[in-house]
């Protein structure tokens, strides 16, 4: 038996903090209370909070779990179940042929695509072992692919069935729900009438759907109200993806939706959101510099089109009329001149003498990019992530910090994200309350996904469990460094095994692959 003696518990349902030992024998948390007297092995929690291990709602790890099954950027942070799959796009449903050329792009692992389904992709990350539980969502954008290829249009009814048909094999091979990508082609392609049917499927089961908006800055209002109207009709739980307004014009929309969310869910529908901490957001190059009629291809097929002078021409002229704050645009990821990285298109384009857009589609031409762009207002972030029904959540990837990680200048949510809210937002600024933030953080994304055994600490629940020191506890991953390890997190349990001990990782891989339904 190990005991947590003396910390200061908070037990991630957002009652009071209180002085407490806790008890973990095996996997389980077996007693909480002054257990003076009990024989174990101790830990000396004074002066420290305990809480239950953090869990993020919207992951797309599935790329990467398999190359980085110590999964240290997130368990240094303190995270201890993740759900990926997000965005419409689940690298569990890819296959290793050309209709998944972006998945393939964004995979990191030891081995080629060799699954046919997210059981046999689950069984690969079990063979392994993980350090953190990981939990898989059914991507829509991927499940389309299965079926239809990137056929644009509706699908057939005989589509549509085969869909519903692989997108229930999926949910009873565990995955916790849908997630949707509809910025993002083929997710783009599809409307009501094909969205809905498929979460139907997943209301049938309980489970949750995820959705990232067919617009977050312009037409952010329709985007909702198209996802509320899916939860309405189906009567599924809707999470919307790490909600923001991108634009400085569109600033305040997102403070709009939360009052929109806050009436349906008055009026009974189960809504809720997540947000992620940093002014910023990741994506494709090619996604917020091009017209929306050039992205409906694969990001590989738009590198050979741009080579095309009609075509190049036809999307020059139409960028020329975008709207786009070229400085705040920033070369986050580009293989294939690695100098770009961390510079801005505006400075890049002043460098070679050439129109911002130009030198955009120069990049493509040349390869797979992907940008940082600083869009979001910190004051609005500050404000979703205030709203009760908001949950703490990365919208990164499971990494280790090393020099072939700074190759890639990925997100600092990737290694920040928790940290940086208990640091900055909590104990520096006073945003929420410490029980406040670790109820967004544990309990209430844990009720999102239906786990009632993790996201709470009780006799009972799964051992999963943080020991931080609320004076230190900070992130320290930048824009310009973002493979930094946070400080003030020192001891993580994952299954009742330490995975970090006084700040450093175990090497220990106690974590499981969550199935839906399953009594986790």
């Amino acid at each position: 038996m190990v005991i947590i003696s003396g910390g200061t518990l908070l037990d991630g349902t957002g009652a009071p903090r209180i002085v407490a030992d806790v008890a973990l024998s095996g996997d389980t948390i077996v007693a909480i209370g002054d257990l003076r007297d009990a024989a174990g092995t101790r830990i000396d929690a004074r002066g420290r909070f305990v809480t239950p291990g953090f869990i993020d709602l919207h992951t797309h790890s599935d790329a990467t779990v398999l190359g980085f099954p110590s999964m240290s950027s997130s368990v240094r942070q303190g995270v201890t179940t993740e759900v990926s799959g997000n965005c419409g796009m689940q690298v569990g449903l890819a296959l290793g042929t050309p209709e998944f050329e972006l998945e393939q792009r964004l995979y990191h692992g030891p081995r080629p695509f060799c699954w046919t389904s997210l059981s046999e992709f689950a069984a690969q990350v079990e063979e392994q072992g993980i350090a953190g539980n990981l939990a898989f969502l059914a991507g829509h954008g991927t499940l389309r692919k299965r079926v239809m290829g990137w056929q644009r249009g509706a699908p057939t009814p005989e589509d549509l069935a085969r869909m519903r048909a692989f997108l229930r094999q999926t949910l009873e091979d565990g995955a916790f729900g849908l997630s949707t990508g509809l910025e993002y082609p083929p997710g783009s392609y599809a409307t009501h009438a094909e969205i809905a049917p498929l979460v139907a499927e997943v209301a049938t089961v309980g489970g949750v759907y995820t959705t990232h908006l067919r617009n977050e800055g312009d037409h952010l209002a329709e985007a909702v109200e198209e996802a509320l109207r899916v939860a309405r009709e189906t009567g599924a739980r809707l999470q919307i993806s790490h909600l923001k307004a991108e634009g400085r014009r569109n600033w305040g929309k997102a403070c709009e939706m939360l009052a929109r969310i806050d009436a349906e869910r008055a009026a009974g529908i189960d809504v809720a959101c997540d947000v992620y901490p940093y002014t910023a957001f990741m994506t494709g190059l090619w996604v917020v510099a091009l017209p929306a009629w050039a992205q409906e291809m694969p990001a590989e097929e738009i590198s050979e089109r741009l080579k095309e002078p009609g075509f190049r021409d036809r999307v020059a002229s139409d960028m020329a009329e975008m709207e786009i704050d070229w400085e705040q645009l920033q070369i986050a990821i580009a293989p294939q001149d690695r100098s770009l990285q961390g510079r801005s298109v505006a400075e890049i384009a002043r460098e070679r003498g050439i129109a911002p857009h130009e030198a955009v589609l120069d990049l493509l031409t040349e390869g797979l990019v992907v940008a940082i762009v600083f869009a979001i207002s910190e004051e609005e972030m500050r404000t979703v992530l205030r709203a009760p029904f908001t949950s703490v959540a990365s919208d990164g990837t499971t990494r280790v910090a090393s020099e072939a990680a700074d190759e890639d200048r990925v997100h600092p949510r990737c290694f920040g994200t928790f940290p940086r809210v208990l640091g900055r937002y909590v104990r520096e600024e006073g945003l929420l309350s410490w029980e406040e933030a670790i109820h967004r953080m544990t309990g209430l994304p844990a009720s999102r996904l239906g786990l009632r055994q993790r996201g709470v600490i009780r006799p009972g629940a799964r051992a999963d469990l943080v020991v931080f020191d609320p004076a230190t506890v900070l992130d320290t991953a930048t824009f310009v460094t973002p493979a930094c390890y946070p400080q003030g997190i020192e001891h993580v349990f994952v299954n009742g095994v330490a995975v970090v001990r006084d700040g450093e990782e175990t090497g220990a891989r106690p974590g499981r692959v969550l199935r839906r339904g399953q009594a986790e």
